[in-house]
């Protein structure tokens, strides 16, 4: 399951090729069309070392497991497999491994001082293999002016799921 407080794209380039495959083959099928697009999101001031708990205010990204540090790493661990706990799901080692339960990230979102972020990066099992996934959570945060899209006609919009 994926967040839906957020809009979630592909990150990077772990991975993403046989999902762009079975997007163009989806789209081929159902003749509804696919869109690539390069979107670029306000993360504050970059920090080049390993995130911590107190770099949120100044840099509004996370990109677990790789750019984190222990600190948070434990941290969104702990609070992971509490959640998990409470519902009675098995434990996870969700950052450090993929996690099936990524709708968590809505909530994690909703505490300090995650709330601070404008987008999480993460790993997530495909029914293709593991790929890097982002959830931006604050659509204000994109640069709606630098989105680059091919076809280049194609006019996108952002909504979160909830309200798609």
């Amino acid at each position: 399951m994926l967040p839906r407080k957020g809009i979630t794209l592909l990150y990077g380039n772990k991975g993403p090729g046989s999902l762009i495959g079975a997007a163009v083959r989806e789209s081929a099928s159902t003749g509804l069309g696919v869109c690539f697009a390069d979107i670029k999101v306000d993360i504050g001031e970059w920090d080049s070392n390993k995130h911590k708990l107190s770099t949120f205010k100044s840099c509004r990204f996370l990109n677990l497991p790789l750019r984190a540090n222990r600190e948070v790493l434990d941290d969104v661990n702990q609070r992971w497999n509490q959640w998990l706990d409470r519902e009675g799901a098995p434990r996870e080692d969700f950052p450090r491994k993929p996690s099936n339960r990524m709708d968590l990230l809505d909530r994690l979102v909703e505490q300090e001082p995650y709330r601070e972020l404008n987008a999480i990066a993460y790993d997530a099992v495909t029914r293709f293999g593991i790929a890097k996934f982002v959830t931006v959570f604050n659509l204000e945060a994109i640069l709606a002016d630098q989105v680059t899209v091919i076809p280049p006609q194609t006019n996108l919009r952002f909504r979160l799921p909830d309200h798609a």
